[in-house]
């Protein structure tokens, strides 16, 4: 593999809740003529999966702990928002220079919990979270679209998060289906012949990566992506939930 082809899948309608995503990404497919083939990567932001599994929350039936209400002070933020945040995750790590990082509900380490407030609703009250279970939804978009297709193709949710120790937000995958998301290249040999001792490959971190440059983070209305030229035959299929790390083997906890 020296190449690969990324396009983003035009048209996709604004989600409600409710809206079968698989069947508006097969709808987009047949408008714009792509030949779906094996071994292609379609890649779905977390938002429409979230907004068509009605992960709304209205803050105005949100009554703040005294916890929640404590640390809004401290960060002088909305106390209804920030009992949100509480309610979806196992629990804080730290909280400082305006944000509340977390352990969420599915073991990813994120800034207030992934609850997003951009391109949801002109109502300053309402927030949306994570998609529940998102392996559960990827697994439902796949089955939808390898039967409609007939190809072995892959899916990938995505979201954007912050880094330790860089500037900036990149995508990350949150979970995957048909897909090896991490590959172990320990014991491979490097060009001068000696042998990795400690070399894993986040795959499905980086294809997620690649399908942000088209995604974007704004007003692109660009979030289903869509990756050929991949070769994934060779390695077993594996979500991307496996990337996160426990905390006793986390480096930065």
């Amino acid at each position: 593999m020296n190449q690969i082809y990324i396009q983003g899948l035009k048209d996709i309608p604004l989600v409600k809740k409710g809206d079968d995503l698989g069947a508006l990404i097969e709808e987009s497919v047949m408008r714009n003529n792509i030949c779906i083939e094996d071994g292609d990567v379609i890649l779905i932001a977390q938002k429409i999966v979230s907004k068509s599994e009605n992960r709304y929350v209205d803050l105005k039936n949100i009554n703040p702990s005294q916890k929640a209400t404590d640390i809004a002070k401290q960060l002088k933020k909305d106390p209804r928002l920030v009992q949100t945040i509480l309610d979806e995750s196992k629990k804080i790590i730290s909280i400082e220079k305006g944000v509340i990082i977390v352990e969420h509900q599915l073991g990813i380490i994120n800034i207030n919990a992934g609850i997003d407030k951009s391109n949801i609703s002109e109502n300053e009250d309402i927030v949306l979270l994570l998609p529940k279970n998102p392996s559960k939804s990827s697994e439902l978009i796949h089955s939808h679209l390898s039967n409609v297709f007939n190809k072995n193709i892959s899916i990938i949710i995505t979201d954007s998060m912050t880094r330790p120790f860089r500037y900036g937000i990149t995508n990350f995958a949150i979970a995957s289906t048909n897909i090896q998301s991490i590959i172990d290249m320990t014991g491979n040999r490097d060009i001068y012949n000696k042998p990795l001792s400690c070399t894993e490959i986040a795959i499905a971190d980086e294809l997620a990566c690649a399908a942000g440059l088209i995604m974007g983070q704004t007003n692109e209305l660009m979030p289903v992506v869509l990756i050929k030229g991949f070769n994934k035959s060779e390695y077993e299929t594996n979500d991307a939930i496996n990337l996160v790390v426990n905390e006793r083997n986390d480096l930065y906890r």
